[in-house]
């Protein structure tokens, strides 16, 4: 495709991006299937441009009101300012986009001075909502500015390998046989990493359920829950089921795994990634909201809350997110991450294992949920994090009854997770 056929179509993704409230994956990937005519090469360069500007906005859209406060919106100008100030392009190389600028305008954007603009404004210079920035700055201090950085850098592509079919050598050695240029994860047991992002559900080995798409810092919350071969086990948020068929392998597709939560159509998919998986130990169950499951009460080894949550801890894959999340909106999570953690652990048995675990990077969804909890819970006190990590040389990730996992630190996804037992 043409330079000026591309800009064009990343521009009308833009218009779209910046008017529907709908998460922009789900945009993007109903603007690919309308236009099928677009190869993967400019699939993946419309994706990396609309990611980019969407991670960046904030900045882009004070250099852009620098020269005229009413283009700030405007997709043709962040496509302009995106390709000089942060893909570093001459100026005079955007006349191949035909964007509808003068020659004077994209000059006068390309004397915007970034560092100068954002240098006393670290929600400017990071491109983050202001509360947000000053919330990350109180809970980590210094370490707020390269948390911020980090969260604003493209993913990795990650795989977990299902290792009821195969091992992670195996798997390895398949990938790289076929050309893909990967290596094991630095921390997750079961995780690749490829070093350029693909496609692989095309892949045979996907197919035949060899493995699953996974952030590393997801495949470490169920190695904290450490489920053993014969024990009944509740996922309460089960979702799409990322975590589920994880506890399955470890589990060795023996003992019961109930998956529950209240979208349907999500535990749809579930099903159908455990019958590529080879997983058969898993029992799916939709439940109304508020709803718990009271033939189980007190019969749970081990119980998994993966409780919704703001998702500060994975802006790097929703970049859109930052735009959309407020104060509010995590004071009204913290309420039901409250409900949920009160209505589903009297399922856990005496002596159980109960993890509560979220994507979310803020003190008041974490820690703050956490102890709440066990000081209003006499039956319940925290568990011993350090000690079920050690049996995967994880012990190091350990803070109390905490496991905290941040981009910067780790090179993964923001991960909060507290263990809790019954006694």
């Amino acid at each position: 495709m043409k330079p000026s056929s591309l800009a064009g179509h990343i521009c009308e993704l833009l218009e779209i991006l910046l008017h529907d409230p709908r998460p922009a994956d789900h945009l993007i990937d109903v603007f690919f299937r309308q236009r099928r005519y677009l190869g993967s090469h400019d699939r993946r360069a419309l994706a990396e441009s609309a990611y980019g500007i969407l991670r960046h906005r904030r900045l882009l859209q004070t250099l852009i009101a620098g020269v005229d406060e009413q283009k700030a919106f405007a997709p043709a100008w962040l496509l302009a300012a995106y390709k000089i100030h942060l893909e570093k392009r001459p100026s005079e190389s955007l006349h191949e986009l035909a964007l509808p600028l003068s020659f004077q305008q994209i000059k006068k954007l390309a004397d915007q001075n970034a560092a100068e603009i954002g240098r006393n404004h670290p929600g400017v210079r990071c491109s983050f909502p202001d509360w947000l920035v000053a919330a990350l700055q109180q809970q980590f201090g210094a370490e707020s500015e390269v948390l911020l950085a980090a969260l604003n850098q493209p993913p990795p592509l990650t795989l977990r390998v299902n290792t009821l079919k195969a091992t992670r050598e195996v798997c390895l050695r398949e990938l790289q046989q076929r050309g893909y240029e990967c290596a094991p994860t630095a921390l997750a047991p079961a995780g690749i990493q490829l070093h350029k992002r693909t496609n692989l559900f095309t892949l045979d080995l996907f197919r035949e359920g060899w493995f699953e798409v996974q952030d590393e810092g997801s495949q470490l919350i169920a190695l904290l829950l450490d489920p053993k071969p014969n024990w009944r086990v509740a996922d309460m948020c089960a979702g799409g089921g990322g975590k589920t068929l994880h506890l399955a392998s470890l589990m060795k597709n023996r003992g019961e795994i109930f998956a529950f939560d209240v979208s349907a159509p999500r535990l749809e998919n579930l099903k159908k990634r455990a019958r590529r998986s080879g997983i058969h130990n898993v029992r799916v169950q939709a439940l109304k909201p508020n709803e718990t499951p009271q033939n189980l009460h007190g019969q749970m080894d081990a119980i998994l809350i993966d409780a919704p949550c703001s998702g500060t801890g994975v802006l790097r894959r929703n970049p859109d997110a930052k735009w959309k999340i407020t104060a509010a909106m995590v004071n009204e999570m913290a309420a039901k991450q409250r409900q949920i953690l009160r209505a589903y652990s009297p399922l856990l048995k005496l002596g159980g294992r109960l993890v509560y675990a979220t994507c979310s990077l803020l003190a008041e969804e974490n820690a703050q949920i956490v102890e709440d909890f066990l000081a209003k819970h006499s039956e319940f006190r925290a568990g011993a994090a350090a000690a079920i990590l050690q049996r995967y040389d994880l012990a190091k990730l350990a803070e109390g009854n905490q496991m905290i996992l941040l981009p910067h630190r780790h090179g993964c996804d923001g991960f909060f997770a507290a263990v809790m037992e019954r006694v």
